[in-house]
């Protein structure tokens, strides 16, 4: 078998475990699963692919290329939760299919078998992978653009090893570097085109920059090599000034001229800009200005829905969403660093993975608003830069002390945090999920394997010892996202409680929330879930309704009983998921009869 099939066959193979096993098994998780999911299935119904709607409402948060590919799911697969996924996890696989082949380009086969594999096996990966969300489709668009410029321009090693280009040639022309076809332009300009359709203008904006940045970086060292002779001897105040007008105007408008701006703008324009201008008629410009005005400028400019965080916020979030091989994460950036200063084999290649990783990692830390899966686009660089270490090892594993302490390290890391796991999960269901002290027994994967790969790295079985990691981390990726899920899923209300509510009602009935809301009612409901704040309107509501109930919390059933009295029986109690109190259903009382009010028979009714 060749190569290059087999490497490719072990990755999907890892991925699949990973993201499909009992995808569909949990309830959909709050909050952006089920907000995703019920838009698709409503736009479905509707029959309307242009304007996306929640519980009836416009809803002007995404665009809606991931809302058709859900719809194609629910096509192929009805209206469940591994329909909603399924895309998800399929684009995951993709995306470790490209970044090893992005690695194969840019280095060899074996660092593109480690990138990949790296990349499907680390946690916030995994998480958008395994959830109906647009986070999987983006990285994956994201990367296949990025897989395709490097294909087209970048030759073979071809940046600062190529001595005979001349000092203007390198500055004007990135020699190596930009593709000569005017297709290889056109088809990555397409695919950003259509990430724009999957998040907005960021989707175009952070891969351009990434390449923009590269070229001028590159461009400058290159330069640099050349007139190597001019530079000995001077005063580091003058490098460092040199460094800076790397950004020079002129400069940034060269290496802007080489990307063709018009061919940009008219192959994204071509894409994208068909479903903006018919949103935009069709909701009077309202979805537009939600959308850039609140979701994209909102959120750089102030955080939005308590997601903030400080300007070092993806600092952590990569070393905990990177985990388990965030634990080699340090050395790799180390010897990433070092390898472009030497200016070696490779420095280009890997000076363009370090671009990809700052460009996108730095540029989300500007906005006030953070989430960690932000930076989840930046992650097949962080692949890429682990993957060569990786490999370096592998080929020469006990080049040094200091490499072998850096493994005992990572080894030592993955055991602790195995048994950190082991400790502080029990203590945590312990208030929050009781009976599932067995979730700590996750963390037993990671001592086991920590343990094992401990032992064959001691023995100089370099191959083994990450080999052995790797399934370390398939291990227990699947255990906690495929296995462990299913039980902390049993403490999710919104099934039972539409369950329970469809087995009183016998038939039609009317759903209102009364100072609570989750979004997994909606889906779950399969209808509009009606909304109220206060008594006095949700008054109207049960004068109108024939067969209503009530969802609220334990803190507002005594507030309603008074309201009501004798109108309500309660239905349902249960314990709010991961959080305090308890979510109450109420049901009409069985000899109460609705009031036909000229009030009630105006108030707005449940369709």
């Amino acid at each position: 078998m060749p190569q290059g099939l087999r490497h490719q066959l072990w990755i999907v193979a890892a991925a699949a475990v990973i993201f499909f096993t009992n995808l569909g098994s949990t309830a959909l998780w709050d909050e952006d699963e089920p907000l995703y999911a019920s838009c698709a299935r409503e736009m479905l119904q509707c029959g309307d692919w242009v304007v996306p709607t929640f519980n009836g409402e416009l809803f002007p948060e995404k665009p809606p290329l991931v809302y058709w590919l859900m719809m194609a799911g629910y096509k192929l697969f009805g209206v469940t939760e591994f329909a909603a996924r399924f895309w998800s996890a399929l684009l995951g696989v993709g995306t470790a299919l490209v970044t090893y082949h992005l690695g194969k380009r840019l280095f060899s086969a074996d660092v593109g078998f480690w990138a990949g594999l790296i990349v499907a096996s680390s946690i916030i990966f995994t998480v958008s992978a395994r959830a109906a969300t647009l986070d999987s489709a983006l990285v994956f668009v994201t990367t296949l653009a990025i897989l395709v410029f490097v294909a087209g321009g970048m030759t073979k090693r071809g940046g600062i090893e190529k001595k005979n280009v001349a000092a203007t040639a390198v500055v004007t022309d990135s020699a190596g570097l930009v593709p000569d076809s005017w297709l290889v332009f056109v088809l990555f300009y397409a695919l950003l085109g259509v990430s724009v359709l999957i998040k907005g203008p960021i989707g175009v904006a952070l891969p351009v920059i990434l390449i923009g940045v590269f070229l001028l970086v590159a461009n400058h060292r290159r330069q640099a090599d050349v007139r190597a002779a001019e530079n000995r001897g001077r005063h580091w105040t003058r490098k460092l000034i040199g460094s800076v007008r790397i950004f020079a105007p002129r400069n940034v408008l060269r290496v802007a001229w080489q990307m063709r701006p018009i061919t940009a703008v008219v192959v994204v324009a071509a894409v994208a800009l068909p479903w903006y201008v018919l949103v935009g008629l069709r909701t009077d410009g309202e979805f537009l200005r939600e959308f850039f005005g609140v979701q994209n400028l909102g959120r750089a400019l102030k955080p939005l829905q308590g997601h903030s965080g400080p300007f070092f916020y993806y600092i952590p979030a990569i070393f905990i969403g990177f985990f388990p091989w965030s634990v080699f994460l340090g050395p790799a950036l180390i010897e990433a660093v070092r390898r472009i200063r030497r200016r070696g084999a490779g420095a280009t290649e890997i000076l363009f993975a370090v671009c990809w990783l700052a460009v996108f990692v730095g540029l989300w830390s500007i906005p006030s608003t953070k989430l960690p899966h932000y930076v989840l686009t930046a992650y097949p660089a962080l692949a890429l830069l682990t993957a060569v270490f990786v490999h370096a090892w592998i080929a020469e594993p006990v080049r040094s002390r200091i490499a072998r302490v850096r493994m005992r390290r990572a080894n030592v890391t993955v055991i602790v945090v195995g048994v950190g796991i082991m400790v502080a999960l029990p203590i945590v269901t312990a208030i929050y999920l009781p009976g599932q002290w067995m979730l700590g027994l996750v963390g037993l994967v990671l001592v086991i394997g920590g343990v094992w790969v401990w032992v064959l790295a001691e023995r100089g079985k370099a191959q083994r010892a990450m080999a052995a990691f790797a399934l370390t981390a398939v291990a227990f990726l699947t255990a906690m996202f495929g296995f462990a899920a299913l039980r902390v899923d049993r403490y999710q209300n919104a099934p039972v409680l539409l369950a329970e509510i469809r087995g009183d009602a016998g038939g039609d009935c009317q759903l209102a929330a009364y100072r609570f809301f989750r979004e997994s009612l909606v889906f779950y409901a399969d209808r509009h879930l009606t909304k109220y704040s206060q008594a006095d309107r949700l008054a109207e509501f049960l004068d109108e309704a024939e067969h209503p109930y009530v969802v609220t919390l334990d803190a507002y059933e005594k507030e309603l009983q008074e309201r009501f009295p004798g109108e309500f029986r309660v239905l349902l109690r249960r314990p709010r998921f991961l959080r305090p109190g308890e979510v109450v259903v109420l049901a009409r009382s069985k000899d109460e009869q609705p009031l036909h009010t000229a009030a009630g028979r105006n108030a707005p009714r449940l369709q």
